[in-house]
């Protein structure tokens, strides 16, 4: 399997939901079975840590076959909302005269002088003072 980055998904080339069925129910049934062979059949303790062991690996397994499985789904989902790549929108620029008419409860025209003369500052020298 090749390491993409920013590419999609393809679904045919990853692990199938029952891979993921068998792979979970594999799993599940060998943590049952560990306690089961301690209180009931009395297994010995190398037996019960093989059987831990081989679960971790399970559990690894299964994991990242949801992880992938969750990122197939959700690409497809993504894709289905009409949002081209890229910024939706011009980001929004909040100005010092914005909130200040904000604050005073009118709003001045965008184009207008008042506007215009509080967003012009002096350039800032850096000495603090």
């Amino acid at each position: 399997m090749s390491i993409r980055t920013n590419e999609d998904l393809d679904p045919n080339e990853g692990p199938s939901f029952t891979e993921f069925a068998v792979l979970a129910s594999l799993f599940a049934g060998i943590l049952l079975l560990i306690p089961v062979g301690v209180f009931t059949f009395s297994w010995p303790v190398w037996l019960l840590g093989l059987l831990l062991f081989i679960d971790l690996g399970l559990l690894f397994l299964v994991s990242m076959t949801a992880v992938f499985l969750l990122r197939v789904f959700f690409a497809d989902r993504r894709r289905g909302r009409g949002r081209s790549i890229g910024v939706a929108r011009a980001p929004m620029v909040i100005t010092s005269a914005q909130a200040h008419s904000a604050e005073a409860g009118t709003a001045a025209p965008s184009g207008s002088k008042e506007n215009e003369h509080e967003t012009e500052r002096a350039p800032d020298r850096g000495d603090g003072a």
